[in-house]
């Protein structure tokens, strides 16, 4: 085959246009939403000059095929070369250290992930670089105590990341970065969490708190696998209070198969989680993000259930279900109902499950804590056999115990990422430039000895009666904090005090034989929340 005429020149045109294509629009601004729109021209373009060539260029197949070839691995390499080039030598974050390969590409963070374990790379990362890791070309993980006010407090300058844009055109109260957008959202959710609305909630939190205790009872002390029961309440609850009615777990003591598509669509998320365009194609890609669909379509038939239901009492979903349109088109307001169904499934469900299943662990290693526990519960215990909301609010142990468990293992380990302003941000005695994506790994964050004394201990009264055990109380955040903070945390904190009051002042806790709690620390799954490893545990019922 003749080699094509002027075919190194057009080649070397082809190179000059990656480059420009890097220098003056992949360099600048966000493209991960045009992800679909990027792939299907990355194909459609060589294919049109294929036939073209054939058509008004009157080339055979063979030449077709070899300047088609020529031309787009020009361009790719071209545009590939500049973009590696750059970020090795020129990027405004070069000076910041981190994993050699990480500041080339995400593709390389994504390549790590294969056990679902962010949070543990991470922590990794952080124990050889420092404070402050470079974890993507445009990427940083800071762990320096004062990065949570600066990044996410109420005054920071920080705007939500690319990586909230992952579910589009899902969009809810959590995923919305427009601040207007997501302070009107948050005014509707604001009134389903009201003092007035948690006080109407909270017979509902108890009736399947004493459910569950009961159900633990009939296994006469048995070993029972403490993150499925706890799992399965936390589900129970969720769907009572948003979908009114429970998904009746507790009682069949059967996993719901929710729960399962709970796991398969936010795995996903577990590994292309660093790239938010990456979860964007795959979930678009026929068969690769079926599990992803059929979770998302799970969440859309709870809400039009629940939207076709008539309720006593005002849940949840009541008030988004009669907030004003979020959007004036049909289709994209309907996206805003699925999108806070799905939220309030994975918030109201996983989040306390792993919370009370990590509190239980440190109970079950260290019994001195059930002791001290009870000694301050049990002069609260109602005629009833049940506790005062108030009262345990006001429990230092509890509370202290509830604070370390999340202290150490954050429901959220890895963080949220959010993105500096144009003018960039300082912590400490260091400059983030603008339009940097930062966030802070909440479980290293837990163990940082600038923050804590004695980090990795368990030590309830850290929060009461030994302050000088925390060095600085702002970097405890693992309900966020500033305006994008978690709206349900009086809710959970009602949850875990309330379960594990009763839990603990009914029952003896240890763990089964064979169990040291190795697997729930090293088989929990990092998918934005966790998915829980197995924790075997005995209630033996106290005389």
């Amino acid at each position: 085959m003749d080699v094509v005429p002027d075919l190194p020149r057009w080649a070397a045109l082809s190179a000059g246009s990656g480059v420009l294509s890097h220098l003056l629009y992949f360099i600048r601004g966000e493209h991960h939403k045009q992800v679909v729109r990027l792939a299907q021209l990355t194909f459609l373009i060589p294919t049109i000059l294929f036939v073209a060539l054939i058509r008004f260029g009157k080339f055979n197949i063979a030449e077709a095929s070899l300047t088609t070839l020529t031309l787009a691995a020009s361009y790719l390499f071209s545009l590939w070369a500049s973009m590696l080039i750059y970020r090795a030598f020129f990027h405004r974050l070069g000076s910041i250290p981190g994993p050699p390969l990480a500041k080339l590409s995400k593709f390389w963070h994504v390549a790590q992930l294969g056990n679902y374990d962010n949070y543990k790379r991470l922590d990794r990362w952080h124990n050889e670089y420092g404070d402050f890791v470079r974890i993507g070309p445009g990427e940083l993980s800071v762990v320096d105590p004062d990065a949570v006010e600066a990044i996410m407090g109420a005054r920071s300058a920080c705007t939500k990341a690319p990586w909230y844009d992952g579910g589009d055109p899902l969009v809810s109260m959590h995923q919305c970065r427009d601040r207007a957008q997501h302070d009107k959202r948050r005014r509707v959710w604001d009134r389903g969490f009201s003092m007035k609305a948690l006080d109407a909630y909270e017979p509902k939190v108890k009736e399947f708190a004493k459910l569950l205790i009961d159900r633990i009872k009939s296994f006469g002390g048995k070993p029972l696998n403490a993150s499925l029961w706890f799992n399965y309440y936390s589900f129970d609850v969720m769907g009572q209070l948003a979908f009114g009615r429970p998904f009746d777990m507790l009682k069949t003591g059967e996993k719901h198969f929710a729960i399962k598509l709970l796991a398969e669509g936010q795995r996903p998320i577990g590994i292309f989680s660093p790239m938010p365009w990456l979860i964007m194609l795959f979930t678009r890609i026929p068969g690769l993000g079926s599990a992803y669909q059929r979770w998302v379509s799970w969440c859309e038939e709870q809400a039009e259930k629940r939207k076709q239901m008539e309720v006593k009492d005002r849940d949840i979903m009541s008030w988004l279900l009669e907030a004003e349109p979020m959007d004036p088109d049909p289709v994209r307001d309907h996206m805003w109902l699925v999108g806070d169904s799905r939220l309030v499934i994975v918030a109201g469900s996983d989040t306390t499950a792993a919370t009370l299943t990590h509190l239980f662990y440190h109970i079950a290693r260290e019994p001195a804590h059930a002791d001290k526990l009870r000694e301050e519960l049990e002069p609260l215990i109602q005629p009833d056999g049940s506790f005062d909301t108030k009262d345990l609010g006001n429990a230092e142990y509890l509370n202290g115990m509830i604070n370390e468990a999340l202290r150490l293992h954050p429901p959220v380990p890895s963080g949220l990422s959010r993105l500096t302003p144009p003018e960039g941000i300082t912590i400490g005695e260091t400059r983030i430039p603008g339009d940097t994506i930062v966030a802070v790994p909440l479980w290293t964050m837990g163990r940082s000895p600038k923050a804590w004394a004695r980090p990795n201990e368990f030590i309830p009264e850290r929060w009461y009666s030994k302050p000088e055990l925390i060095y600085n109380k702002t970097a405890f955040a693992p309900f966020s904090v500033g305006r994008y903070g978690c709206i349900g945390k009086n809710l959970a904190l009602i949850e875990l005090r309330t379960v594990t009051a009763l839990l603990i002042t009914q029952f003896n806790v240890s763990f089964a034989p064979g169990e040291d709690g190795s697997t729930l620390l090293d088989k929990t799954e990092d998918y934005f929340t966790v998915g829980l490893g197995d924790l075997m545990l005995q209630f033996t019922l106290r005389k």
